[in-house]
């Protein structure tokens, strides 16, 4: 069986890159560049698959995922990230991501990709030619919080462990002791690199998971509350209040009528600018 030409696209990685690379590249025969030089004339190839190697995903990356599917639609494109994220599945689902494979990754994990990978490719080479679709999906809620210079790798992992346990107790001291920092320096450094305070942060990301909880009339405006990690529903629906302009109550009137209300960006758009 003639190897899969793989594109393999980096960038920002810090875990060991070099594992993942080689365990495709003896698997197949493995082109490797920066992801500054994926629009570039350099790319230009009949790939089989390409593979974005991106540890933390930030806005202006992920969208060159649905570009790069629009100049290859019939390459299959996997994601190698750390970010452990329901809402990261989501979208790279919606953009015809073929896998999110989260590091750290066991051979077999490759193995069983690339098997799927192969039949999908064979699939391809007997039918005609897809046409480029348009791709467009709004991106995850926490790559819209990444800071637009170069932030600290210890503040990206606090970012991701809100991702993964925004239902459990997050407190600023549990945070700066995860990212190696005291208290006063986690908060100062989240703030300027995110533009909002932890706590402003993390109450955020509750509201983008609770209304998607209230969509379900079956649960009650309590339940997913506490669901999200809010305690006390008075407190949740002062917080949901101030975040999107309407009571959850409300917002949820609003869904049942097939009614807009305000936008998960317009929110996190104005917390990014302060």
């Amino acid at each position: 069986m003639v190897p899969l030409r793989l594109l393999w696209v980096n960038e920002r990685t810090t875990g060991p890159r070099e594992a993942w690379k080689d365990d495709f590249a003896s698997r197949c025969r493995l082109h490797e560049m920066d992801i500054a030089q994926l629009t570039g004339a350099q790319a230009d190839g009949d790939w089989d698959v390409i593979c974005f190697n991106i540890d933390y995903p930030e806005m202006a990356q992920l969208k060159l995922i649905p570009q790069t599917k629009h100049r290859w639609p019939s390459a299959p494109i996997l994601l190698l990230t750390m970010q452990c994220s329901t809402e990261l599945a989501v979208w790279a689902m919606r953009v015809r991501v073929f896998d999110v494979l989260i590091k750290p990754i066991a051979p077999q994990e490759i193995d069983s990709c690339l098997q799927r990978v192969t039949e999908a490719v064979s699939a391809r080479r007997s039918q005609s030619e897809r046409r480029p679709q348009s791709l467009i999906a709004p991106l995850p809620m926490e790559v819209r919080f990444r800071p637009h210079t170069t932030s600290s790798q210890r503040l990206q992992q606090a970012v991701a462990h809100v991702s993964k346990h925004f239902g459990q107790s997050l407190p600023e001291s549990q945070m700066a002791q995860l990212c190696q920092m005291s208290p006063s320096r986690f908060c100062r450094e989240f703030k300027c690199a995110y533009g909002v305070t932890y706590v402003e942060y993390v109450a955020r990301y509750r509201v983008v998971q609770a209304k998607r909880l209230l969509s379900n009339p079956a649960m009650s405006i309590a339940d997913a509350a506490a669901a999200v990690g809010f305690t006390d529903p008075s407190y949740f629906t002062r917080v949901f209040r101030r975040v999107t302009g309407l009571s959850p109550s409300a917002y949820r009137g609003c869904q049942s009528a097939g009614e807009s209300e305000p936008g998960e960006m317009d929110f996190v758009a104005s917390s990014v600018t302060g």
